[in-house]
């Protein structure tokens, strides 16, 4: 019998992108590593150790913008013998602000938030440390996955991300 694949599985994306949904939909079966429910980095921690301490898989769904924000989960991941993929959602910034604007209580987050991290998301490549990395997009509420292309030619550029 074949030993499991152990994944460490990374979202990238502005905030109500689609990541915390897609998790729930398609991913719930691993453990969910998200800042918005564990509240502090320490916690983040804790969890995230325990995984890897006890081998289980795991998604990080947070908004992960900067290659140095990845770089610890990847490193950490590859230290365990983790597979390490990523999932980037397309993030457009009025697209984003739209989905935001229909949440409510603590789920809403301040536009000058979604601001802020549209203008500090960097793709993610491959030579980060990603065995795959993934595009998820939304078309009428359904997620559509495509393979990564580095250098992609999507809507996922400059301020338009």
């Amino acid at each position: 019998m074949a030993t499991p694949v152990l994944k460490a599985i990374l979202f990238m994306g502005l905030q109500a992108s689609g990541k915390s949904t897609f998790y729930h939909r398609y991913m719930s079966e691993y453990v969910h590593i998200n800042l918005d429910s564990l509240h502090t980095r320490n916690k983040e921690r804790i969890l995230l150790t325990s995984c890897l301490e006890e081998q289980r898989s795991f998604v990080v769904d947070n908004t992960n913008p900067l290659a140095e924000d990845r770089a610890r989960y990847i490193k950490a991941a590859r230290e365990y013998g983790y597979e390490v993929e990523g999932y980037f959602f397309q993030s457009i910034l009025s697209v984003c602000l739209e989905r935001n604007r229909s949440r409510t209580g603590k789920a809403r987050v301040p536009d000058i938030a979604l601001a802020g991290t549209s203008k500090r998301l960097e793709m993610p490549s491959v030579a980060e440390g990603f065995d795959r990395l993934w595009f998820v997009r939304m078309e009428h509420g359904i997620f559509i996955v495509e393979p990564w292309l580095d250098k992609d030619t999507r809507e996922t550029g400059g301020g338009n991300v």
